[in-house]
Formats: structure tokens, sequence, C-alpha cells
């Protein structure tokens, strides 16, 4: 009598393991693509507000120095400005024009007046020389004809513009023989699209 043998079938490779292997590298090479996004957001974010502060503090050093010559404009009437720029006549040693020449501005609808050695030429405009489309036309007053200040230091000689200031005279209180003003000054930090421009008034 013969015994009947029964032969069992191989199971097929169904592939699971393969499947799965696959499935935690995707997951693995997801979470990497996504740290490295977020570390990269996270430097340009550092990188950005470090060129911002390196020029907030450059347009504050320069604003000390636009104040500094309001100082000695109200001292002597000088204010550093060229002998060639006192077109006013006798004892005129400091004009602010519209166009803020030598970096001294007219406010806008400032009249015209003469008062201890400083000329305030009329200015019919009603933008102000940090804006554009003003007297300097299609860039502003203090773009195009601001004073420039040359910052010290390690990391400012790589600043995308040098930074500057203007001083517009707002007012004179002919009676009391007091003056006040206005120093608006910008820098740029390495990215010349970081931009801070800072103000302050003085009076005396």
């Amino acid at each position: 009598m013969r015994r009947q043998i029964n032969l069992k079938k191989a199971h097929a490779q169904q592939g699971f393991t393969l499947l799965i292997v696959l499935v935690v590298l995707m997951v693995i090479a997801f979470l990497v693509v996504a740290a490295t996004q977020t570390y990269n957001t996270e430097l340009r974010i550092s990188s950005n507000d470090a060129d911002r502060k390196m020029a907030m503090t450059v347009a504050e050093q320069t604003l000390r120095t636009g104040e500094e010559r309001v100082a000695d404009i109200l001292a002597t009437g000088t204010g550093n400005q060229a002998a060639s720029e006192a077109s006013g006549g006798a004892g005129v040693t400091a004009v602010f024009k519209p166009e803020c020449t030598n970096g001294l501005c007219a406010s806008p609808g400032a009249a015209a007046l003469t008062f201890n050695r400083i000329q305030i030429e009329a200015n019919t405009g009603t933008v102000t020389p940090w804006e554009t489309n003003g007297s300097c036309g299609a860039i502003s007053c203090l773009d195009s004809a601001g004073t420039v200040v040359t910052i010290a230091g390690s990391g400012k000689a790589s600043l995308s513009s040098n930074p500057r200031y203007v001083i517009e005279h707002l007012n004179t209180n002919v009676a009391t023989g007091e003056s006040y003003y206005r120093v608006t000054a910008r820098s740029w930090g390495r990215n010349a699209n970081t931009v801070v421009t800072v103000q302050s008034y003085l009076a005396g």
C-alpha cells in the first residue's frame, strides 16, 4: 500500500518588508527636508535681524551727527556749511532750501525768512525730504542731497550704502528767537533692502 505524499506549496513572497522599509525611508527623508528648511528659515531670520540691528545702530550714530550740526548752527550759524552756500547776503551763513542743498532743508510750506544769520527759502511743496516725488524729484531729498556720514567700526565698511541725514528748519519764533529743527537720518544694512530711518526734534 502506497502512502500518499502531500507536497506543500511555498508561500509567495508578498514584499511586505520591502514596502515597510520604503515607507520608513520616505518618512526619514521628509523629516530631513523639513528640518533643513526650518534651519534655513531661522538662519535667514537671524541674519536679517542682525543686519537690521546694525543698520539701526548706524542710523542712530548718523542722527547724533546731525544733531551736533544743529547745535553748531544754533551756536555759530554756520553748521559747517561752505561759504559758497551762504548766498543769502551779508551776515547769512546757513541757508535752508527746498532741495536740501548741503543737507539743509526748508520744510514744506515754509515762508521765506532771514533771522540770526540763518536764511530759509520759501518752499511751496507739500512733500517731506525723506519722501519721494518732492523737491528733489523721483528720489527723496534725503537720498539725493543728504549729508553723507562715514561710520567707523567693524562691519560698517560692508554696508550697502553710506548713511546720510538732512536737517529741516521747521519754524522760528521771532519774538523769542527760538528755532525748531527736525533731523532725519537713514541707514542701510549689508542688504540693500534693510533700511532704517530715524528722527529727532530740537529747539534752541
